[in-house]
């Protein structure tokens, strides 16, 4: 546009005035576009460097939006001495990574919206040993056979409070292990247990994280009860889902305890006449005691109907062998100590120990050779802080009697591994 001007104002003398006057007059309108994209250019560089002061100057996303961010990366390192999935394989490593990321914002009405994505790669141990707690509960259950996943969302849901708080209502894509079955001790394989039966009820048949509706109830002080509601897909909200009701007591600020009742609808077949369906209940009692600002202590009971199972494929014909093997209860029990103590703030360990059964029904009715022992677990952890967004932890564990004495081999299981977590 510049370069024209010029042209047509050096060839102005040589034309005739109506020329010229058509010249002049290009020149002026060239010219003055070019006045109001500087100016446009200007406003939209000062406005720029104006806002992004103020927002790279703010403390967090939060204070500027409302909107709280966080997130991390876990990464997990296990090595076993001696596989138990067939004879005569030598010992094993695997690696396991996962991320995630949580964007919550609160309304002044007592409303919240809360999206969570997640993903990862890789299922550690959990495929080359076989026991009844998982090895690795950081490792995604959902991922596929490529052992990874793309960032999925695990939670968006809304949620509001009533009647002063009393009453809690929650919509959406909810997480069952977040409202029920909670401990404060052993709820997180990120940063505390990576054993699955200390982070977690895993006796309980939870559904994939599909759309829920929970209520909860402050009926007094220090006392609540909630229920929810789980389908089993978006395309299916009916009977079949899963059922869940918890009345949580903190007589003390210290102390929580907390029981449990569910049912999941979804067919399972009788293990003793496998032409009859019905679902599955079960129940639970977990609590956690803070005996002082160092030390706090943790038990978790669980039981369920093991008389019933389901299949281990999508097949229309139901076989015997086809079910698979039910776990009728465990517990779990342990303690973790602050590492204010030897003057280590920031670090924390932790010792627990537990047991899953089998189902006796399986061994009576489907397969005789089946072995009904416990499975015993216990884990030795110690959480490094680096800082407080940095951490290293290694972790042994132990098996006793792996899959209740029915793996391919039947010697005690040791795994030996590494987690480091970074966390915003």
């Amino acid at each position: 546009m510049h370069n024209c001007n010029v042209f047509c104002f050096i060839n102005l003398e040589k034309r005739d005035p109506a020329q010229r006057a058509k010249s002049v007059n290009i020149y002026l309108k060239g010219d003055y576009k070019l006045k109001g994209f500087l100016k446009l250019a200007v406003l939209i560089i000062v406005f720029t460097l104006v806002v992004s002061a103020r927002v790279f100057s703010a403390d967090s996303v939060a204070e500027q939006f409302g909107i709280k961010v966080k997130g991390g990366g876990t990464f997990v390192l296990q090595d076993t001495p001696k596989e138990n999935i067939q004879n005569d394989v030598e010992g094993a490593s695997a690696g396991v990574y996962l991320f995630d990321l949580t964007l919550e914002k609160n309304f002044e009405h007592n409303g919240k919206v809360l999206v969570q994505f997640q993903g990862g790669r890789g299922k550690g141990l959990n495929d080359k040993v076989q026991t009844y707690a998982v090895v690795n509960a950081v490792s995604d259950s959902s991922l596929n056979d490529a052992a990874d996943t793309l960032a999925k969302v695990t939670k968006l849901y809304y949620q509001q409070s009533i009647f002063d708080d009393k009453l809690t209502i929650a919509f959406g894509k909810l997480s069952f292990n977040s409202l029920f079955a909670g401990n404060k001790y052993s709820d997180d394989s990120n940063s505390k247990f990576i054993t699955s039966i200390f982070s977690g009820d895993k006796i309980i048949e939870t559904p994939p994280q599909r759309l829920a509706l929970a209520l909860a109830y402050n009926i007094v002080e220090n006392f609540k009860i909630t229920y929810a509601y789980f389908s089993h897909d978006i395309d299916h909200v009916d009977s079949s889902g899963v059922n869940a009701l918890q009345l949580a007591y903190s007589p003390y600020k210290c102390c929580n305890l907390l029981a449990y009742v569910w049912g999941n609808n979804r067919n399972h077949f009788s293990l003793k006449d496998i032409n009859r369906k019905s679902g599955i209940c079960g129940f639970g009692i977990s609590v956690d005691h803070e005996v002082n600002d160092n030390v706090g202590i943790f038990g978790r009971v669980s039981y369920k109907d093991s008389s019933v199972s389901v299949l281990k494929s999508t097949s229309s014909q139901v076989i015997p062998t086809e079910l698979t093997q039910p776990l009728s209860m465990s517990w779990d029990s342990g303690v973790q100590i602050s590492g204010n103590i030897w003057s280590r703030p920031t670090d924390v360990t932790g010792f627990a120990i537990g047991q899953m059964y089998g189902s006796k029904d399986y061994k009576e009715y489907i397969n005789p050779n089946y072995k009904d022992v416990a499975e015993t677990e216990m884990e030795l952890y110690y959480n490094f802080g680096i800082n407080k967004n940095f951490a290293i932890t290694p972790a042994v564990q132990y098996f006793i009697d792996p899959k209740g004495g029915n793996a391919v081999v039947k010697d005690n299981i040791v795994v030996i591994g590494i987690r480091t977590r970074m966390s915003f």
